[in-house]
């Protein structure tokens, strides 16, 4: 069925922004509906030279994807016409026309199905992109999707005045890039393969009116910034303050772990009718190692539970009841006991390979070992493979008769360096009563971390009021008063002092930077690892529709 002529007016609405073109006639085949139309205009302009030719040497068909009307596919059956280009001092002899805001040289689809085409993009990626087309419909391969994607242009980084500089992983742990915004429009501007001082002085050169760089406090980003630009004024953001400042306190936590269990202990004997097995318990947990640096949490807590693990199975703990009582589970426990000390401490200390991952352990040749099953009997069990852990009540029968006679004590709490400095940095009325009262009675017991204590309240005040003129003073007596760990962490912000105190005292921080740090590992998890970095770079830097 064909229409043409009254018609007109309604195909002017299909495409508003387009001029000059005449629907011919319109047919649906197979659920595709066909389109077929030229344009009026009586000349053309030639992409070269700028001259407009009204002399015709020809014409052809071209086939446009449109956008679906009525839930079919859309195909424009186009009419171009080839003009002769006049002008003499021009290369190009002949000129193809096109129409405005509906084609684009060497592209098969309209420009409003290649937005379209660009937004579900940059929405979903590629292969899901495409499954989400084909319900459209359009047609769309997930290699079209992300040209698509790519040929996006870059947003413009002119008129940037406070820049946000962060760092973001590739892989955790191993490659890292730097991520750029304006901080004032929060939007990103530009992203960078590494976080190198050459690549980001390099970056900061080629934009010499920032004058405010907002970041944290990565001596990279520093040194590059007063490399390439002196005269800006640098912010130490506030947040990352706060969290180098936790840490001091948690070192000061973990150097006073040994007292921090006696005092616990006691607490709990005075609460529990039965004072002499806590005070056994007491005398069975060992201090820390006191060689351990303040800043080795990790390696600190690992000798603590290989002592307590050993020390109480000397008494005739069995490893449900040690399980039990220290939190841990059985199989950490029992690696514990039958792993040296070293070869814990070893794995402790382990990274990562770069790029290499561990050898699968190969099938032992012979038959398999076999484990019984109440429904199928004798079944074959691999021994690559891990059964869930069974519930302790009910189908689980303990191997250990002691077990099941062994008198198990009600576990009681024992703060954490980790949690105890989350109680520190809270502030006060955010925390519960019996939360105050038990961090009361641990900084009457140590007086550093009652020093450490008030140190953090007072640098978190300062930092959340934003008093600048403060921080010069509290400096004075975290040297002068406070625990090594807190001495190490205000001896650190002389190193970068000016930044330290436009932190506080300043509007700007790098919060709209951590927002774009974490949309890039969306769009990460997303791809799947799949994207290279130019893809990766144009769907951050793009903004979704």
């Amino acid at each position: 069925m064909l229409f043409a002529g009254d018609e007109q007016q309604f195909w002017d609405l299909v495409w508003p922004d387009v001029e000059d073109l005449t629907v011919d006639a319109v047919g649906v085949v197979e659920e595709v509906l066909w389109i077929d139309v030229h344009s009026r205009k009586p000349f053309a302009t030639c992409p070269d030279c700028g001259s407009d030719t009204a002399r015709v040497h020809g014409a052809y068909r071209r086939r446009l994807a449109d956008r679906p009307i009525g839930g079919r596919r859309v195909v424009l059956r186009l009419r171009v016409r080839r003009f002769f280009c006049d002008n003499d001092r021009c290369l190009r002899r002949t000129v193809a026309e096109q129409v405005e805001h509906l084609t684009s040289r060497y592209r098969r689809r309209t420009q409003a199905v290649s937005r379209l085409v660009q937004a579900i993009g940059l929405a979903v990626g590629g292969r899901a992109g495409e499954r989400l087309a084909a319900h459209l419909p359009v047609r769309a391969s997930r290699s079209q999707i992300l040209r698509e994607v790519r040929a996006l242009p870059d947003p413009p980084t002119n008129g940037v005045r406070v820049l946000g500089i962060d760092e973001f992983a590739f892989r955790k742990g191993m490659t890292y890039g730097t991520v750029l915004i304006d901080v004032e429009t929060r939007k990103p501007i530009d992203l960078l393969p590494d976080r190198t001082t050459d690549t980001v002085a390099a970056w900061l050169a080629e934009h010499p009116g920032i004058e405010v760089v907002c970041r944290d406090r990565c001596s990279t980003f520093s040194q590059a910034t007063n490399r390439a630009l002196p005269d800006a004024v640098q912010v130490a953001d506030r947040r990352h303050l706060l969290h180098s400042l936790a840490r001091a306190v948690e070192r000061t936590a973990h150097a006073h772990r040994a007292r921090l269990r006696k005092d616990t202990d006691l607490d709990d004997a005075a609460e529990r009718p039965a004072p002499s097995t806590s005070a056994e318990l007491a005398a069975l947990i060992s201090p820390p190692e006191p060689g351990d640096p303040p800043d080795s949490q990790i390696l600190a807590r690992v000798r603590q539970w290989h002592a307590d693990v050993h020390q109480l199975r000397k008494c005739g703990w069995t490893i449900s009841a040690i399980a039990d009582r220290l939190g841990r589970d059985r199989k950490t426990v029992r690696r514990y006991l039958n792993t040296d000390l070293d070869e814990i401490l070893a794995s402790a200390r382990e990274r990562r390979p770069n790029g290499a991952h561990q050898p699968v352990q190969a099938v032992p040749a012979g038959p398999l070992p076999c484990r019984r099953d109440q429904r199928h009997g004798l079944v074959p069990r691999d021994p690559r493979t891990r059964l869930p852990r069974q519930s302790r009540h009910g189908h689980q029968v303990h191997r250990d008769p002691a077990r099941r006679h062994a008198p198990v004590e009600p576990r009681h709490v024992i703060p954490s360096p980790r949690r105890l400095t989350t109680w520190i940095m809270r502030h006060p009325n955010a925390l519960t009563s019996a939360q105050r009262d038990h961090l009361d009675r641990i900084l009457n017991a140590c007086p550093d971390l009652a020093a450490a204590c008030d140190l953090a309240h007072e640098f978190s005040g300062l930092t959340r009021e934003r008093r600048g003129q403060d921080p010069p003073r509290w400096m004075t007596r975290a040297l002068d008063a406070g625990p090594p760990p807190i001495q190490g962490f205000a001896a650190t912000l002389q190193n970068d002092w000016d930044a330290a105190v436009n932190g506080p005292t300043l509007q700007w921080s790098s919060g709209a930077v951590e927002g774009q740090v974490t949309r890039i590992k969306v769009i990460k998890r997303r791809s799947y690892g799949r994207a290279s970095f130019e893809l990766l770079r144009t769907l951050v830097l793009t903004e979704p529709p």
